[in-house]
């Protein structure tokens, strides 16, 4: 029998094709601040997913400063496309269009998810990629969510 856990960590690895070896680094992922599950896999996380989430936009940063240093384009483009793949406005809509927003623990109460929080779970799922696998995975995730 199916617990909530595997179903929304097999949904979320369906949406971002992507198969995790520590199904606990997605499961952390999914955890908004606020949400009652602080544990898992070992791991503690009493502020839901923002540690993953710092991690996250860290990695996406990098993913794409690498590819604007490989295309040889001048400075300015690297921070314009920076600021507009890195949003929070680009990622809470790139959460909802991948229905990301359906699997994302919320804290006690609230029906809906706020476009910061879907922001935060959209970079702490890369970070959870990123931990479980390496660069090359995430950028396969961001092209997978349209990130990119």
């Amino acid at each position: 029998m199916a617990t909530r856990v595997d179903d929304a960590v097999n949904a979320v690895q369906t949406m971002i094709d992507y198969n995790f070896t520590d199904s606990f680094l997605l499961w952390e992922a999914l955890q908004a601040a606020g949400s009652t599950v602080v544990t898992a896999g070992g791991r503690i996380f009493p502020n839901g997913n923002k540690r993953l989430a710092v991690l996250g936009d860290t990695i996406l940063q990098l993913a794409i400063c690498e590819d604007w240093y490989n295309s040889g384009l001048p400075r300015g483009a690297f921070d314009v496309h920076r600021q507009r793949i890195g949003s929070n406005q680009n990622l809470n809509s790139v959460g909802l269009q991948a229905g990301l927003h359906n699997h994302v623990n919320r804290a006690g109460g609230s029906t809906a998810v706020a476009p910061a929080t879907m922001a935060t779970t959209v970079q702490a799922v890369l970070g959870a990629v990123y931990l479980d696998s390496d660069l090359q995975s995430v950028k396969s995730v961001m092209q997978t969510l349209g990130l990119v």
